[in-house]
């Protein structure tokens, strides 16, 4: 009967139906809507309970007065003045151009002047003309266009009910639970950017929507509001103080308004010029007082920068932390919603799809939290198939092609060929068939889209099977590098069995020149993975530190970049330690953590995550040294301490170089002349100075032939 009304008024109707079921009365009156009203309208409530009209009291004149038949009614009467009532409020709507609510409704029953409802008024002595003329000046604020509704996003409207959030359960409840506290009910949730803070807000939207939370939380609108708006159109001073002040009194004034402000660290600074107050200095008092109710959300960096400062802005709130969920209650999450992407690209995804997603969004980008990460990998993915699927491609042309043959046809029929036009007819069927087979078929992603997807967004070479691009280097560095192959062996192995949770460290060790530095250039070339190499001759001071991970606040440099930030935009690289001996302790205790945990906090705070990194330190210490007419093995402890020793993967002996691989060079670089390094030394030069010392002979040859 009520379906052209709004679901608010048609269960105000509903509830008074059940109340003349209740009573044993005959029919639905005026004052079974009443009391529906009473009962369940919030802000009808709270207006007539000023005039001592509430549902107990109007509910026991009723029964003293009319009191309540024996027998229940099986049938639903409305009277004819109660559809006089509801027809009024109707009318009222149209003229007005408004939708109609229980505030019309009840301005109608009152404006009707008759009937029983009317009458127990007066009988409980009810000023009514005041209490109408309180109701028509609230009625003209709820009509008029909220200033917050002008600057701000009503997410009941926009939030989408098919979206789910999954595992936030605690989190929700932590909210409801604040709001509804008599003080201290405004809930800050505080969680690193992509965690989903936003989307816990739009839940807990989705459950007032479905009425799945407390009577008290029941009919809430959530209004978003962001500061940029706040403060946009402020142009001279004053004006920013009075429009937030007037949003305040708004949000006093209807309780059922329940404000979002994301990023709510921005409004400790918002329209604070010099001399002025700020937003969040306006805001502190009606904060305590508990008469506004604010949801705020920034993250964990920005919460000790700017909210965690402010004691007074802090105690405030009521402080919920949101972590960063695990890579199961991840992969649960990208399950639920996979169903739409496959719908959005028309697209199969398997639950290995959503595994891998998962697993290397977590290895390799480092710099985000999920389940953001993933989801955006989800997303990517599913473009880049769609963007390179050649069904896409086929599907365009057989659409053109199927344009061609209705013009042709048409063309047909203007000269009266209807029987080629037929043959055109019958071609158009066809290519429709095979369009739509076109579009039937589900496209599928692969392990390899993945990778290659996740190469593009992280700066990694494409690596599918490691431990064969590990096998097939052990045979360049042996082509390449000569008399070394016991330590590319063992370099190898330590790359086969890597712990991946941790950076591979390897230090080499040897004499100068016999190829530790070109070893790890080898590697990162073969690989294709970015070099970083660190002179540590330049460390050799405690200050340095500040040069990979930046300077202190308030120090100069402090906004300057760091060297360590290259690892943040490349996290798979070499990082070669060149002459690690030189450095200074601080800087050997730093990467004493680096290779203990994988990763280093920043002079800002930040983590930088060297996991996917190759360290590879080098050393002149060599693992032998002759004592007099006895070998005897050095002690490492002397260059560097055990606990630094320990922490490294492995540490590789390199072979001092002797006239077998002197000649192998030779033979190598196809010098017939072996005569010709008899006064070379390598011993002391190695191959660095090698190259020199054989351009440098065959040049002095030259130019003797030259002279004779």
């Amino acid at each position: 009967m009520f379906n052209k009304y709004s679901l608010d008024v048609s269960k105000i109707f509903k509830w008074a139906e059940e109340e003349m079921f209740n009573l044993h009365h005959p029919y639905v009156g005026t004052e079974h809507l009443l009391l529906s009203l009473l009962n369940h309208d919030v802000k009808i409530k709270k207006l007539c309970s000023k005039y001592n009209l509430t549902y107990d009291n109007f509910k026991k004149e009723l029964l003293s007065v009319v009191g309540s038949a024996t027998k229940k009614s099986s049938y639903i009467l409305y009277t004819p003045l109660l559809k006089r009532v509801i027809n009024l409020a109707i009318e009222d709507c149209e003229e007005k151009k408004e939708k109609i609510s229980t505030i019309h409704l009840f301005r109608a029953l009152i404006e009707e002047g008759e009937g029983i409802a009317i009458r127990l008024l007066y009988g409980m002595n009810i000023n009514i003309d005041k209490l109408y003329d309180e109701l028509n000046s609230t009625n003209k604020e709820l009509n008029q266009k909220l200033e917050i509704i002008n600057i701000g996003k009503n997410l009941n409207d926009l939030v989408d009910m098919q979206d789910l959030v999954i595992g936030r359960d605690k989190e929700i409840n932590l909210i409801i639970e604040t709001l509804i506290r008599k003080n201290k009910n405004n809930p800050l949730l505080v969680g690193d950017a992509g965690v989903g803070k936003t989307a816990i807000v739009e839940e807990l939207v989705r459950r007032i929507k479905s009425k799945n939370v407390p009577i008290n939380l029941q009919n809430k609108k959530i209004i978003m509001l962001e500061m940029g708006s706040l403060v946009a159109g402020t142009k001279y001073r004053g004006e920013f103080e009075e429009k937030l002040t007037k949003i305040i009194k708004e949000l006093e004034n209807n309780p059922e308004i329940i404000l979002f402000i994301d990023e709510i660290h921005s409004m400790v600074n918002a329209g604070g010029a010099e001399g002025a107050i700020n937003a969040s200095d306006i805001l502190k008092p009606y904060l305590a007082r508990g008469k506004i109710k604010v949801i705020g959300a920034t993250t964990t960096l920005e919460y000790n920068k700017f909210i965690l400062k402010d004691k007074a802005l802090n105690r405030r709130f009521e402080l919920i932390k949101v972590a960063e969920p695990s890579l199961t209650e991840t992969e649960n999450i990208l399950k639920k919603i996979k169903e739409s992407f496959e719908k959005h690209y028309n697209m199969k995804i398997s639950g290995k799809n959503i595994s891998d997603i998962v697993k290397y969004a977590d290895k390799y980008m480092l710099d985000r939290k999920n389940p953001d990460k993933s989801i955006d990998i989800l997303d990517s993915v599913c473009a880049m198939k769609e963007v390179n699927e050649n069904s896409k491609i086929k599907i365009h042309e057989l659409e053109k092609e199927k344009l061609d043959i209705i013009k042709q046809k048409e063309i047909m029929v203007q000269k009266n060929d209807f029987v080629k036009a037929l043959e055109m007819h019958n071609k158009e069927k066809d290519l429709e068939n095979i369009i739509k087979k076109e579009y039937s078929k589900n496209m599928k992603i692969t392990e390899k889209d993945i990778v290659t997807l996740i190469s593009r967004k992280c700066n990694i070479p494409i690596i599918t099977n490691f431990k064969q691009k590990y096998r097939e280097l052990k045979k360049y560095l042996n082509k390449e590098l000569i008399g070394q192959n016991e330590a590319i062996e063992k370099i190898i192995d330590n790359m086969l069995n890597h712990n991946s949770e941790k950076p591979l460290s390897l230090l080499f060790t040897g004499s100068t020149g016999v190829g530790k530095t070109e070893m790890v250039k080898k590697i990162s070339k073969y690989l294709n993975i970015p070099l970083l190499r660190l002179d540590m001759s330049e460390y050799n001071q405690d200050i340095t530190i500040n040069r990979l991970i930046g300077s202190s606040a308030g120090y100069v440099g402090y906004d300057d970049g760091a060297i360590f930030d290259k690892i943040k935009m490349e996290p798979f690289s070499c990082i070669l330690l060149d002459e690690l001996e030189k450095a200074s302790p601080s800087v050997i205790n730093l990467f004493l953590q680096i290779l203990d945990e994988g990763y280093v906090t920043n002079s800002k705070g930040e983590k930088i995550n060297f996991k996917n990194t190759f360290i590879f330190a080098t050393s002149n210490v060599k693992g032998i040294k002759k004592i007099g007419f006895m070998n005897s093995k050095s002690n490492y402890n002397n260059d560097f301490s055990k606990e630094f020793i320990a922490r490294f993967s492995d540490i590789i002996e390199f072979n001092d170089i002797n006239e077998d691989m002197i000649n192998s060079y030779i033979i190598k670089q196809n010098i017939q002349d072996k005569e010709l390094l008899k006064n070379f030394d390598f011993n002391k030069n190695g191959f660095r100075g090698l190259d020199n010392f054989i351009k440098k002979e065959l040049n002095n040859k030259k130019n003797n032939k030259l002279q004779v």
